[in-house]
């Protein structure tokens, strides 16, 4: 197969890749919405959602015929469609019926993050993708931003020399944290499956195994939810915010949020099935008064935490610090990687980071400014991640087609190291004792 070069393509002539939509929600669009940037590369072939409405949207979307949209993923096996691919993008406490579903119809996946809550399950998964020869790669996006990418190559072009440490952050804005953990859908583990370390951070903790590249020994943890409790409610707030005297002052308040700024809105509207854009007030007010979204951030009864810290030991003697800090005024990651010879430092969100190295001539330093900015592809209406999510259906389209030369593609067995990692953290954090791998 020839591949000529184009400019928003780098190859032409290519397979064009058909994929199947398993769960269509946000994550279901992003993936799907590459077809619509690319089609050229991508066709979207069906998509499997038990809501109707969600059904209809797709099927105008990417212009499906009703034998192309399915309620139950075994309706979509039946029909004989041909695809060369499944994006299962269900929620997380569905990830492993539905993988083994896909598995076992022996199509290939590509898997929304984490991939499942725990080791027993993570290996059946790996053990029928190995028996029924499928390829499955898992949607850390991150690792497939221009930012992340960059730092990767210089890692490997030796200008660090050998990793000495790595010290990583992730605040999640206020409005993120209360939407998604605290008011929604990953707000507890026990209904969802997933700590917040595996729903949120597996992207940093796969980033640090990706990154350093060395086995890791051992893991310690610490975490606590302190801030989003009950006992922190003042003492006249009401449950539901719409009827609380602080509605207007509380920096949480979901009437500021939700019904004046419209914050999230592909999370909080999505169930009323309609157009956000043609939801009226009178809707989201009512909504918010009876709905998880509408209630006080106190009193909403989840159980993730609100900060966490891990450290862990590399078989190399590197080490490797991660801080989880939620309800921050600004969303940030931060990254500052020290080698023997040179280190990096940098937030994801400004698409730039630091070369650093020391000048022993002058006792002092020099610095380089690595941009990336021009780089990164945002095409998804509510997606992004840097880039990430364009990055990754670019390289999965690319590997399918023959080209493995990405060194961001995550397979299965890529992934498995990163999902031990959480794993024994959070063992670590219950348990208080540090925990060797």
């Amino acid at each position: 197969m020839v591949f000529l070069l184009t400019a928003r393509s780098e190859y032409r002539n290519m397979k064009k890749i058909k994929i199947a939509i398993l769960g269509y929600g946000n994550r279901g669009q992003v993936y799907a919405d590459y077809s619509l940037d690319e089609p050229q590369e991508v066709e979207v072939i069906a998509v499997i959602d038990p809501n109707p409405y969600k059904l209809e949207m797709a099927k105008e979307r990417y212009n499906l015929s009703d034998g192309q949209v399915f309620s139950e993923y075994k309706d979509f096996v039946q029909s004989g469609l041909e695809v060369d691919i499944v994006v299962n993008a269900t929620m997380d406490q569905n990830h492993y019926q539905t993988a083994m579903e896909v598995l076992e119809s022996k199509h290939n996946m590509l898997m929304e993050k984490p991939i499942v809550a725990n080791r027993d399950e993570l290996l059946d998964i790996q053990r029928l993708a190995k028996q029924n020869n499928c390829m499955v790669f898992v949607c850390h996006v991150l690792r497939y931003s221009p930012f992340y990418k960059e730092i990767k190559a210089m890692l490997a072009s030796g200008k660090l020399g050998r990793i000495v440490s790595m010290e990583m952050n992730e605040h999640v804005w206020i409005p993120h944290y209360l939407t998604s953990y605290v008011r929604g859908k990953w707000g507890s583990e026990a209904e969802c499956g997933s700590p917040i370390l595996l729903a949120k951070c597996c992207h940093d903790m796969d980033l640090i195994a990706w990154l350093n590249g060395e086995k890791s020994k051992a893991i310690s943890c610490f975490g606590h939810r302190s801030h989003f409790v009950p006992q922190n409610k003042p003492q006249d707030a009401t449950e539901y915010c719409f009827d609380c005297p602080h509605k207007d002052t509380c920096r949480y308040s979901a009437v500021t949020l939700y019904y004046n700024n419209d914050t999230m809105p592909f999370l909080v509207w999505d169930c009323l099935n309609k157009p956000y854009n043609s939801i009226t007030k009178e809707e989201k007010e009512a909504f918010l008064r009876e709905s998880n979204y509408g209630k006080c951030a106190y009193s909403c009864g989840g159980d993730v935490m609100d900060r966490q810290n891990i450290l862990i030991d590399f078989s190399d003697d590197s080490i490797a610090t991660f801080t989880l800090s939620c309800g921050t005024s600004r969303p940030a990651r931060y990254v500052h990687i020290v080698g023997t010879e040179g280190e990096i430092e940098g937030k994801l969100e400004e698409d730039k980071f630091i070369y650093r190295q020391y000048v022993k001539e002058s006792v002092c330093y020099k610095e380089e400014i690595i941009d990336v900015s021009h780089r990164v592809v945002n095409n998804a209406l509510y997606g992004g991640h840097s880039g990430g999510d364009y990055g990754i259906m670019h390289d999965v389209v690319r590997f399918l087609n023959g080209d493995q030369t990405s060194t961001s593609i995550t397979l299965l067995d890529d992934s498995v190291e990163s999902h031990l990692l959480v794993y024994a953290a959070e063992e670590s954090r219950k348990t208080r004792k540090v925990v060797e791998l």
